[in-house]
C-alpha cells in the first residue's frame, strides 16, 4: 500500500478551521490583555491612595496643596516614607493626573485621575459612577480614584 499525503480540500479545512479557532480567540486575547492592564491601573490608584491617606492622617491636608497636577510631581511630599515607590504611569504607560482640594475648607480633598488607554480626557456623567465594558473601545474611558475610593470605574460583573 501507498501513503498519500493530505489532499487539497483537508488542508482547506484545516485552514479554515484554524481562521474560524484565530477569528473568536484573537479579540478575546485582546480585550484580557487590556483589561489586565485597567486592573493593574486601578490596583495602583489604589495604592497611591493609601499613600496619600496615610500623608493626610500625619498632615492633615492633601499633598499638593490645591493644585491640578501630575502624580510625578507627589515625590517631594510622599517620598519613600509613605509609599516605597511612587507609582507615576498607568499600566498603559501615560502619566496619571493629580488634583487636590485648595486650602482651607477642601483641603482634604484629592483625585487621581488615569485617562484610559487613549490618555484623552473624556467627560464624565456625574448620573453613572460606573460604565460597563463591553468592547475594546471602552477602555479609553477615564478611571477615577477620589478621597478613599472609585468614583468614576468599570462595573465589576
Amino acid at each position: 500500500m501507498k501513503k498519500q499525503g493530505f489532499t487539497l480540500v483537508e488542508l482547506l479545512i484545516v485552514i479554515a478551521v484554524i481562521g474560524i479557532v484565530a477569528a473568536i480567540a484573537i479579540p478575546n486575547l485582546l480585550t484580557a490583555v487590556q483589561k489586565g492592564k485597567q486592573k493593574a491601573t486601578m490596583g495602583d490608584m489604589k495604592t497611591l491612595g493609601n499613600g496619600i491617606e496615610s500623608y493626610m492622617t500625619d498632615m492633615a491636608m492633601a499633598p499638593g496643596g490645591g493644585t491640578a497636577t501630575l502624580v510625578a510631581d507627589l515625590e517631594p511630599y510622599m517620598g519613600p516614607f509613605y509609599t516605597k515607590k511612587l507609582v507615576t504611569r498607568d499600566a498603559w504607560g501615560e502619566s496619571f493626573h493629580y488634583v487636590s482640594g485648595a486650602l482651607g475648607l477642601e483641603q482634604d480633598l484629592y483625585s487621581i485621575i488615569s485617562y484610559g488607554r487613549d490618555n484623552m480626557a473624556t467627560a464624565i456623567d456625574p448620573a453613572n459612577s460606573n460604565y460597563l465594558v463591553t468592547t475594546l473601545d471602552a477602555f479609553k474611558n477615564d478611571i477615577c480614584f477620589s478621597n478613599g475610593s472609585f468614583t468614576y470605574v468599570p462595573r465589576i460583573k
